[in-house]
């Protein structure tokens, strides 16, 4: 817990609660997450959670739960270098906080997992990085992926029901997304879309 919300919770002063802190520390019941800056980030001795650097979480909170980012769009939500946000992905990644994918014209996309949605330090209020713009405008077009990623794997017949798109239309647009490298054609008779 950062030593603002101890401050918070207790409606004590930030002094008193840094003694109470220091003294916990002394006694050997909490651990700090920076001894450099032990108000940042304090926890209980036998806590597991692995702690975050401070570039690790800014990062770490500004990827979006409800869509996929790229690196770009997180280097500008985070103020930080390209090649520092990257390395920093490339950890999460193998701590299992976040997801990376290969998206659109093989460029990398990362998603936030459940543990890095459940992480302690992830902030709330953070500026999100902002979705990667599509090469498609077309409201028909999202609604078509959007069915597809949310199903995982759709049928042509299965998206022509679901979004009562004519069948002849969704043949056509659906070669279309293909030649896109926007869906692709599973073993299976079901289309998937790309992330």
């Amino acid at each position: 817990m950062r030593g603002s919300e101890i401050v918070e919770k207790l409606g004590l002063s930030h002094q008193r609660v840094r003694q109470l802190v220091v003294k916990l520390h002394a006694q050997g019941r909490v651990k700090f997450g920076d001894p450099e800056k032990p108000f940042w980030i304090v926890m209980r001795a036998g806590d597991k959670t692995s702690l975050l650097s401070h570039d690790e979480e800014r990062v770490l909170s500004a990827i979006p739960r409800e869509y996929l980012t790229d690196a770009t769009k997180i280097r500008l939500a985070v103020h930080m270098p390209e090649n520092t946000v990257r390395q920093i992905l490339e950890r999460l990644v193998i701590s299992r906080f976040v997801e990376g994918f290969e998206g659109l014209k093989g460029n990398r996309v990362y998603r936030i997992t459940v543990a890095g949605l459940k992480h302690p330090q992830r902030g709330k209020l953070s500026r999100h990085a902002e979705a990667p713009r599509l090469p498609v405008e077309s409201d028909r077009v999202r609604k078509v992926l959007s069915a597809i990623l949310d199903s995982g794997a759709l049928r042509i017949r299965d998206v022509t029901d679901e979004l009562k798109v004519p069948r002849e239309s969704i043949n056509a647009l659906m070669q279309y997304l293909k030649r896109k490298h926007l869906v692709k054609k599973p073993v299976k008779s079901s289309m998937r879309h790309i992330p």
